[in-house]
């Protein structure tokens, strides 16, 4: 059963690469007008329940760039285990007015992670890219992706996306 969640995540990680190399069609950025954009704020949040589960990314714009993602199981239980890759998080960056753009993957094999009831788990982003980050508008996007169910992965699969919209000057 491990190495059928492996090889899963070999293939959403390959496809994720192979998806994070094309452009938009006319070749052109594409320019927004997004409320979401928040232009100078030291701290931007956003969050989305799936379930028993509530997942957050916050990013935090001071001297210098911070990207956090949280899971938090919000459930019955005292505590659950779940099952994932190198991390519970994916973590890709947009640039909305230009053409910079990051997928993670992951490439680590099967891991066990306990979530305590209530309680944040926090994974921060720590990849290079976020010095390269030249100013402009930016998504910043992380995807939980485990499994609650060690016997039946498939089935028990959550794939939570959550993003939030960042100028940088």
């Amino acid at each position: 059963m491990n190495r059928l969640f492996v090889v899963i995540l070999m293939v959403v990680s390959l496809v994720f690469g192979i998806v994070g190399c094309g452009e938009s069609n006319d070749g052109q950025p594409k320019l927004i007008e997004d409320p979401k954009v928040i232009d100078n704020p030291e701290v931007v949040e956003e969050s989305k329940q799936v379930g028993e589960f509530e997942v957050t990314i916050q990013v935090k714009k001071d001297k210098q760039l911070a990207v956090m993602a949280t899971v938090t199981y919000v459930g019955d239980k005292n505590e659950i285990d779940i099952y994932h890759g190198g991390s519970i998080f994916f973590f890709n960056i947009y640039q909305k007015d230009g053409d910079f753009e990051y997928i993670g993957a992951m490439n680590q094999p099967l891991i066990t992670t306990t979530l305590i009831r209530n309680e944040p788990h926090t994974v921060a982003y720590t990849g290079p890219e976020l010095e390269r980050l030249k100013p402009g508008t930016y998504e910043f996007e992380a995807v939980a992706n485990f499994a609650t169910n060690i016997e039946n992965i498939i089935d028990s699969n959550f794939n939570v996306p959550v993003s939030t919209i960042v100028k940088i000057d």
